[in-house]
Order: structure tokens, then C-alpha cells, then sequence
């Protein structure tokens, strides 16, 4: 039978037990150790290193990407690339969540701009990234063919002036490049102003005669241009040449309008 006494002994006791075990869970967890919050707000360091800015690559090449990119909390595979032609205005991905090992080659658009940037951005693990494009703009244009070499003139019959050259031949990525035909241009004086010459004709060969000349000069200069015509303009320009044969073709505005071409020498 239990006594009076002991029932506030045993409150006391019960008591007394709940409270060391409550100190025991205030010691396990409010004196406990924890990792420290880490809260990284610094965007990655990136610099583009080619093309940045001046470069003139040709389609059908490939060429290296390149930049340098560094962060504590970087991801490896965080990079993405894009390209423009106009000079930033829109873009089109090369490609998505590549490796951040600071190049990626990249096939060349068959599209030719004169104001062609590439843009990269990088991200690390807490959302910070970084996004730059380009310094300046670079050129992807067509390869041009190899200036026509032994450019010759022969008046053996005392009248017809006939220019001749070596055909060109050459290789671009391992492939044939031939041009597509040649323009003559001439001119009596090229060392008054040699940026400007009169249309002769064009040549699908390496020969073209100029008749009668020599009846009526004492001297002439010629210059002749390879071409490929990869845009399909060629036959616009000589023929806008031909609509105006007495008026001077500055070879600037013939480069130009070619984009793609070379100059041989001079006779």
C-alpha cells in the first residue's frame, strides 16, 4: 500500500528524469555542429579569345573556338556557344553545355558575312554565369582562288595584242579549287593611277586577245583577275562593265562586288 509521502517522491523522481532527458536533447541540439552555408554570388571570369574580333576565316573550314573561363564553383560542362552574321543581332547555337575546356571546333555557316561575332556564356553551380560576344566583328567569305601567275603579252602579228597566263591550280581542305574564269582589264598609263582600269573581257581559258591594239597604241598594261563565282553575281558586274565600256572600273568596287577574286600581274 503506498503511502502519502511516496507519491511526491515519486512526482519529484519522474520529474527530476524528464528534466535530464530534456537537457539531453537540448545539449544533442542546441550545442550540436553544423556545415556553413556557402552563398556564392560572383559571376565566373570569362574571356573570349578567338575569334574576338579581325579574323577572316573561309566556309568550308573548321576553325578552333577558344576562350578562358574560371570560377571556384564553375561547372564542367556549363558552356555554350553561339554565332552571328549580323554583327550580333540575332544568333544561332553552335552548341549546348559543352565542356569548359576552352575550345570547341566549330564547321564554318556556308553563308559569308563581313560581320560575323561569336558569343559565349558560362554558369556555375549557384546560378551566377557570364556572357560575352566578340570584341569586333570578323569575316567568313569564300576562298579565293590563287592570282593567275606568267601573265604574258605577244604581238607577233604587229596588231593584236594576246594575253596569256598560267592556269590556276591549287588545293583548299584538300580539295580542288579551280576558278570558274578570268577578267581582263587594261590600261595605258597604270602607273598615273593603277587603282583604275578599263574592262577588257573575260576568259573561261587562259588566253585573251586584244585585237587591233597595237595599231593604235604604243603601249599597254594589263591585269587580269581570277574569280569563282560562288554567289552567282559575276555575270552582273561584267555585264554592267560591258554596258559602259569607255568608263574606268575602279577595282575596289570590282573586289567588291567579286568577294571573291585575286589579281595577277601586270604587262
Amino acid at each position: 500500500m503506498t503511502s502519502h509521502m511516496e507519491e511526491p517522491m515519486k512526482t519529484a523522481m519522474l520529474l527530476c528524469i524528464l528534466f535530464l532527458f530534456g537537457s539531453g536533447l537540448m545539449a544533442l541540439t542546441g550545442y550540436g555542429t553544423t556545415a556553413p552555408v556557402i552563398n556564392d554570388t560572383v559571376d565566373p571570369s570569362l574571356s573570349i579569345l578567338a575569334p574576338n574580333g579581325g579574323e577572316a576565316w573561309y566556309i568550308g573550314d573548321t576553325r578552333d573556338i577558344t576562350w578562358s573561363a574560371t570560377d571556384t564553383n564553375i561547372l564542367s560542362n556549363s558552356v555554350n556557344l553561339w554565332y552571328s552574321l549580323n554583327g550580333g543581332t540575332d544568333y544561332t547555337s553552335i552548341i549546348e553545355n559543352t565542356l569548359n575546356d576552352g575550345i570547341h571546333p566549330w564547321a564554318l555557316p556556308s553563308v559569308q558575312s563581313y560581320n560575323a561575332r561569336v558569343r559565349i556564356k558560362v554558369s556555375d553551380s549557384f546560378g551566377n554565369y557570364s556572357q560575352k560576344a566578340s570584341a569586333s566583328p570578323f569575316s567568313i567569305t569564300y576562298v579565293p582562288p590563287l592570282p593567275p601567275d606568267g601573265v604574258a603579252v605577244n604581238t607577233s602579228n604587229g596588231l593584236d595584242a594576246v594575253i596569256t597566263w598560267q592556269p590556276v591550280t591549287q588545293n583548299i581542305y584538300n580539295s580542288p579549287l579551280t576558278p570558274d574564269g578570268y577578267i581582263v582589264l587594261y590600261n595605258e598609263t597604270p602607273y598615273e593611277d593603277d587603282q583604275y582600269y578599263y574592262f577588257l573581257g573575260r576568259s573561261y581559258t587562259t588566253t585573251y586577245t586584244h585585237h587591233d591594239v597595237a595599231e593604235f597604241r604604243d603601249q599597254m598594261f594589263y591585269k587580269v583577275l581570277a574569280y569563282k563565282n560562288y554567289r552567282g553575281d559575276v555575270d552582273n558586274v561584267i555585264q554592267a562593265a560591258l554596258a559602259n565600256p569607255d568608263a574606268k572600273i575602279s577595282l575596289a568596287e570590282l573586289k567588291a562586288a567579286l568577294r571573291s577574286y585575286t589579281v595577277g600581274g601586270d604587262k
